[in-house]
C-alpha cells in the first residue's frame, strides 16, 4: 500500500476512536482538541500501519512529512507560518 492509501486508512482508523475534547474557552463557550486529546491515537495508528511523521518549521512554513518505514515514500504537507 503506498503513503497516500496509509494515509488515508489512518485517518479512518482516528475517525473511528473517540477522542473528547479537553480543551475549554470559558469565554466564547466552546470545547476544542488540544494536542493531548489526539496525539496518542495517531501515534498508536502510525505505529500499527507502519507510518513516522515528521514536524519541521521554516521561517515562512511548517511542513508535516509522512514517511512509510516499510518502502521509504514520503508525502509533504505544507502549512504557512503566521507571527
Amino acid at each position: 500500500m503506498s503513503v497516500y492509501g496509509k494515509l488515508s486508512l489512518a485517518r479512518v482508523m482516528l475517525q473511528q476512536r473517540d477522542l473528547k475534547k479537553t480543551g475549554n474557552n470559558k469565554f466564547a463557550g466552546y470545547k476544542y482538541f488540544e494536542l493531548g486529546d489526539f496525539m496518542p491515537a495517531i501515534n498508536d495508528i502510525f505505529n500499527n500501519i507502519k507510518l513516522c511523521g515528521i514536524v519541521s518549521y521554516g521561517a515562512d512554513a511548517a511542513n508535516l512529512t509522512i514517511v512509510d518505514i516499510e518502502d521509504g515514500s514520503t508525502l509533504v504537507i505544507t502549512s504557512p507560518m503566521a507571527e
